[in-house]
């Protein structure tokens, strides 16, 4: 009769616990962390990479500052309240540029998978190429703005951008 009441009271505490913890998962529902990937796809992180969907809905106008990045770049580059304007110009025009880009190769892939074809997977490398010659004409944008003293820091900056990029 003992050995049944301590086996009925270790189901209950168990029951117990697994309700709490239930509970906690569904009161906190947190959605698993996002992070933008190599290609500008937003998604979840898996152990097989991308995991979700592309997308920075809601941030349309302005260029999002990728945790500070925008600020660490006009430290970085030390740069005066007019080139600080000018280079929110090029940065804000660039990262609409980009995101169209981005929206049409969202939807070039979503095509390709569909109906795969040889014409929409150059579509889709064509654009990728676009990608990269627009953020090299923003570096030269954002170089062309710079003096002499400035300029010893652009590599940093570069090498931080590409980070960035590339992450």
């Amino acid at each position: 009769m003992k050995k049944e009441y301590i086996y009925k009271i270790c189901i209950i505490i168990l029951f117990a616990m697994n309700l709490i913890q239930i509970g906690g998962f569904l009161i906190t529902s947190s959605r698993p962390p996002r992070f933008e990937g190599r290609n500008g796809i937003e998604g979840i992180e898996g152990r097989n990479g991308i995991e979700g969907r592309e997308g920075r809905e809601g941030m349309q106008g302005s260029m999002p500052d990728k945790n500070g990045f925008l600020e660490e770049a006009s430290r970085m580059l030390e740069l005066n309240n007019e080139q600080q304007i000018k280079f929110s110009e090029y940065a804000t025009a660039h990262d609409m540029r980009i995101r169209s880009l981005q929206k049409k190769q969202r939807d070039l892939i979503g095509n390709y998978f569909n109906q795969p074809s040889d014409s929409v997977l150059d579509l889709i490398s064509n654009i990728e190429k676009q990608k990269i010659y627009f953020t090299q004409r923003h570096l030269n944008e954002v170089k062309s703005i710079l003096n002499k003293d400035q300029n010893k820091n652009f590599d940093k900056f570069k090498k931080n951008a590409m980070n960035i990029i590339l992450k």
